[in-house]
């Protein structure tokens, strides 16, 4: 079984690998560098230079939205992208395979594994509605929705192997304030979301250039975002002091106060330093890792009336 845990943790690991990569690509505006799927113009392999383009390469480079140009940096960074996609594919395969074996005494891990790997082959498939879509708003929300679950799916499995979930206990009030606190940064990731929706087309107008007018008119979404990470922030010194007696839930608590003052921090970077590219995905994985954080807290424990009905 141990070689079956430090699988899951792996792949748990390069769930997030995969995440940041995509938040590469966002920042980098190299979402079209690859116009079609599942190749690269055309290719297996995509030109790591204009004369090894294929010769209908026109075609391809009509549909992109930045300069109907080829770019080998925006080709190869998307392309690794989609590497790193696929390497997360073999990993889910490999893991429901070695969990196959074990499916009689390890139900519930397998069952897990199964829904990471079709969740990974959803993701794969909806990455070609995103390029089809030429990177439309919604799709791309959608498309890290997937990328969301895939990452507590992984987390469940992860604890589920190593005989972690539900095991400690925890008041009904301070689990349920736990699920509030994730509906709360939710909000407030749906709200990051919208504000990278007006970056979006801001940017796009100006050609991906003067980074410093991207957020310039402060919109409604982004004062909202804004102001709503005061909630958070609040909400996350409420919830560390209320648990603080939890052994259970202290140390995952104040992991989350960490993070969300690292991912406010970096929400301030973006704003007064001109939106810098590294802060962006940074800015991503950190509310990623604040939703994985409560959920660990959660899928750590269970209600203390619990015992009474076992």
């Amino acid at each position: 079984m141990t070689a079956v845990r430090r699988w899951v943790l792996a792949t748990f690991i390069l769930t997030f690998i995969v995440i940041i990569a995509g938040g590469i690509v966002r920042t980098t505006q190299s979402g079209m560098g690859c116009p079609d799927w599942p190749r690269c113009f055309g290719m297996w392999v995509p030109p790591t230079n204009a004369a090894q383009l294929p010769p209908d390469f026109e075609k391809y480079l009509k549909v992109q939205d930045i300069d109907h140009s080829f770019n080998v940096y925006h080709t190869w960074i998307e392309y690794v992208n989609r590497l790193v996609g696929a390497l997360l594919g073999l990993f889910a395969i490999i893991q429901a395979a070695l969990l196959f074996k074990k499916r009689k005494e390890q139900t519930q891990a397998f069952r897990l594994a199964l829904a990471f790997l079709i969740i990974v082959i959803l993701t794969g498939l909806f990455g070609a509605i995103v390029v089809k879509l030429n990177l439309a708003h919604l799709s791309i929300s959608v498309h890290l929705l997937f990328a969301l679950a895939l990452s507590q799916i992984q987390l469940a499995l992860l604890m589920c192997v190593t005989n972690r979930l539900f095991k400690k206990t925890a008041g009904i009030k301070m689990r349920k304030a736990l699920f509030y606190m994730l509906i709360v940064v939710f909000i407030q990731s749906v709200l990051g979301t919208m504000v990278r929706m007006y970056v979006d087309d801001v940017s796009k107008q100006l050609h991906y250039e003067q980074r410093a007018a991207w957020l310039a008119e402060m919109p409604i979404a982004f004062l909202i975002h804004r102001s709503f990470s005061w909630i958070v922030l609040l909400s996350v010194f409420y919830i560390t002091w209320y648990c603080r007696k939890v052994a259970a839930l202290k140390k995952p608590l104040q992991n989350l106060l960490g993070i969300v003052l690292l991912s406010a921090t970096t929400g301030i970077v973006l704003f007064y330093l001109d939106m810098p590219a590294v802060a962006q995905p940074i800015h991503l994985l950190l509310a990623t890792l604040a939703i994985t954080q409560i959920m660990y807290a959660l899928l750590n424990t269970k209600n203390t009336t619990d015992l009474l009905k076992g």
